[in-house]
């Protein structure tokens, strides 16, 4: 029985495939001929336009026949983009066509449908799809592991359906390998098998994995803010690029990827995951560390990744604000390049004309436009002095006049419309009553003047939460307030002092009306049973009863405390030279940077490559990271190089950087230290 269903699933798989060859093919040809047909036209363009600007009316003419062929080349442009779209797809599925199948019938009384679940969705004639995509409804079902009755939703209709069969494979371009009927896909050899294997320098897609967990937190409908509070190894991460992919999929028509804010904490990691959104045929999304965004938004101070902002002072400023006077030292010289336009005293004279209103946006905005009037007219003196020649005093002629100035003295145009002539840094100054303030304090009171944020930004995801303040949310929140918020994180991995809690996260949604929505991942995929029991063990014992992990074999954990220096690097290097004989990558983790110090100079040429925040990360062997960049990365063998009480101590915060540091680890992890 097994073979012939082998034999008829292997005979399916080959008329698929051969499918998907000759769409390539055809594919092919359809490009080839409409570049063929582009290059003759462009040809014919080139021979045949006349470009003559003789008088008003020619000039018209020729204008007129440019934008005809303007719209032909732009008509190219859209099908060859979207033939080449669908062969990218083509391409992508040739490699795998599909990893799935599920039975279901619709009505008693009528014979099993089968779905092909693929990594993209493909039709033969336009309509018969082939292969569904892993986004649309209907596979859901896959997902939820409920064999049986069971129902998935379609544009808010609910329809029932008998999950009949369930069905994975292991396939390599037109091979099947092999394949499995499952009902709970934990237990599964596909999942099993993708634990097992290799892991590289770079994220790979979760896609035919993906468990009822996981998928209640991709498929998840859209709240103000999503906290995702899972533990190590969970697949936090993949999880979160699998919604941002669920959501392109789910809002096509609506949602584009410079809507989508992805918030991480190192270059290290954003390297390290950039290759998973392309690989499932989407665009990565706008994507920023912390220091990144402060440049953005134009912050005129640099700032460690880590900004200890405390949250009241931002409160202060909102409150604090709309009672300050304006003075003159709250604003700025008007200047293009280094001519002098209007003083701080004439831009402090305007603002005052609205005293009014409250020191705020409304009074910046209002005064904003009141400077770039008197300025416009400034500026035009200015152009007199080096333009001899009469103004016209046609409408035409003003035009010009208007174009000129913008042109020219674009620079002081564009200080005023972004408000560049007030003194952020003397405001929040006086605010504040310091003398230094942080970056998060700029920005905030930045915003708080200007009314400058972002509207358009749809989400924002940030991965690894727990090492955020609450004043950067609070810097994030108002500077997007139209985005959805979706966060992920383990409070027990918070390895630096002063960052914000969950509980403090729903404080916030709460205090801002936003709907609040909290969902676990508590089964760790990533670590075996063993390194899983290690770092589990310094949980709390109401969270450690809750954690669970995939059933594989696995290696006890090595702990090796060394009596002297000289022993410690005989054993460093011994166990080295024992993971470099296992495949995939080595990670020596340091709490400290004078342990990467001590071991470089130690181990001299024959020291592993030290990966700093602007590296990615070796293709295989072993290398040298901190702490702080090896979080939300995973690797196959794990050795701690400073596994003792000084590096880790018996204190909350040396806990929770002791479970991080070994939750790295998928394979093998070996806990190194010396005199002690």
């Amino acid at each position: 029985m097994e073979k012939e269903i082998f034999d008829k699933e292997q005979q399916h798989l080959t008329s698929v495939y051969d499918k998907l060859l000759a769409m390539k093919k055809d594919l092919d040809s359809q490009i080839s001929a409409l570049d063929e047909k582009a290059i003759d036209d462009k040809n014919d363009i080139r021979d045949n336009i006349r470009f003559d600007y003789a008088d008003a009316e020619t000039t018209m003419e020729t204008l007129a026949e440019i934008e005809v062929w303007n719209r032909y080349i732009d008509t190219y442009n859209v099908e060859s983009n979207s033939l080449g779209i669908r062969r990218d797809t083509v391409n992508k599925l040739l490699a795998s066509p599909y990893f799935a199948k599920i039975s279901l019938k619709f009505d008693p009384s009528e014979p099993e449908e089968d779905y092909y679940i693929g990594r993209a969705a493909i039709s033969e004639n336009g309509y018969d799809q082939m292969i569904i995509d892993w986004r649309s409804p209907i596979a859901e079902v896959y997902y939820n592991q409920e064999m049986g009755k069971t129902q998935y939703t379609v544009e808010d209709r609910v329809i029932p359906v008998d999950l009949k069969n369930r069905r994975q494979f292991d396939i390599n371009k037109n091979k099947l390998i092999s394949y499995f009927d499952t009902q709970i896909a934990i237990e599964d050899p596909m999942l099993l098998k993708s634990l097992s294997s290799t892991h590289s320098d770079k994220m790979q897609a979760i896609t035919a994995t993906i468990q009822k967990e996981q998928n209640t937190v991709i498929r998840y409908p859209d709240v103000p803010v999503l906290l995702v509070n899972g533990i190590a190894g969970s697949g936090k991460t993949s999880v979160l690029l699998q919604r941002i992919a669920y959501l392109f999929y789910q809002k096509r028509k609506t949602l584009r990827p410079d809507q989508v804010c992805l918030m991480t904490l190192n270059p290290v990691f954003r390297d390290y995951i950039d290759n998973v959104l392309p690989d499932m045929g989407e665009t990565n999304p706008v994507t920023l560390t912390w220091r990144e965004f402060l440049n953005m938004v134009n912050v005129p101070f640099a700032v460690d990744d880590y900004d200890y902002t405390e949250c009241e002072s931002l409160q202060k400023i909102i409150d604090t604000l709309p009672t300050l006077t304006p003075e003159e030292e709250d604003f700025i010289d008007i200047r293009q390049k280094e001519r002098l336009v209007m003083t701080k005293e004439d831009v402090h004279a305007v603002v005052k004309r609205f005293g009014h209103l409250p020191m705020g946006n409304r009074l910046f905005q209002t005064a904003s436009d009141e400077l770039e009037q008197r300025a416009k007219n400034i500026l035009h003196n200015m152009a007199d002095e080096h333009d001899d020649e009469e103004s016209d005093s046609t409408s035409k002629s003003e035009k010009s006049e208007e174009n000129r100035i913008e042109n020219d003295f674009g620079g002081a145009l564009k200080c005023i419309r972004h408000c560049g002539w007030i003194n952020v840094t003397h405001v929040a100054q006086r605010i504040l009553g310091v003398d230094k303030i942080t970056p998060a304090q700029w920005i905030f009171t930045k915003m708080a003047l200007t009314g400058l944020c972002d509207r358009s930004m749809k989400y924002v995801m940030v991965d690894e939460v727990q090492d955020y303040t609450k004043a950067q949310l609070m810097v994030l929140s108002k500077f997007f307030p139209n985005a959805k918020f979706m966060l992920l994180g383990d409070e027990f991995q918070a390895i630096r002092e002063g960052t914000i809690t969950f509980s403090e996260i729903k404080d916030m949604a709460d205090a801002a009306g936003k709907k609040f929505v909290e969902l676990p991942l508590m089964t760790s995929y990533r670590s075996s049973p063993e390194i899983t029991d290690m770092f589990a063990a310094l949980l709390s014992d109401d969270k450690k009863m809750m954690v669970s992990s995939v059933k594989r074999p696995g290696e006890k954990v090595e702990t090796i405390a060394c009596a002297t220096d000289a022993d410690y690097i005989k054993e460093l290097n011994k166990a080295i030279a024992d993971a470099d004989k296992q495949e995939g990558l080595t990670a020596i983790i340091c709490r400290s940077q004078s342990t990467i110090e001590s071991i470089l100079a130690n181990l001299g040429e024959e020291a592993p490559q030290f990966i700093t925040g602007h590296d990615s990360l070796p293709k295989s062997g072993a290398f040298l990271i901190e702490l702080a960049l090896a979080k939300g990365l995973e690797f196959d063998n794990v050795i701690l190089a400073d596994a003792d009480k000084t590096s880790y101590p018996d204190t909350e915060l040396g806990k929770h950087c002791l479970y991080t540091a070994m939750s790295r680890a998928t394979r093998h992890l070996t806990l190194l230290s010396k005199n002690s």
